[in-house]
């Protein structure tokens, strides 16, 4: 049996979305097409190391159908 894989971690600062291991800032569309990759990821608050990934996920289906 394999190991788990971890989720994707997220940290979002002030208005943006980071991407440690990518060293890279993404956007609500990066993690929904992470979302149709059925790639797994956690958002942390990078202040305070909170996990928002709810609030995120709420975001982008919010976000999502206001665009269509």
């Amino acid at each position: 049996m394999a190991p788990a894989e971890l989720p994707i971690t997220i940290k979002r600062y002030a208005n943006r979305l980071y991407h440690p291991a990518a060293g890279a800032y993404v956007t609500l569309g990066d993690l929904a097409a992470m979302i149709e990759d059925d790639e797994d990821f956690a958002v942390y608050d990078a202040r305070s190391g909170e996990d928002i990934t709810h609030s995120v996920l709420k975001q982008i289906i919010v976000e999502r159908g206001s665009h269509g």
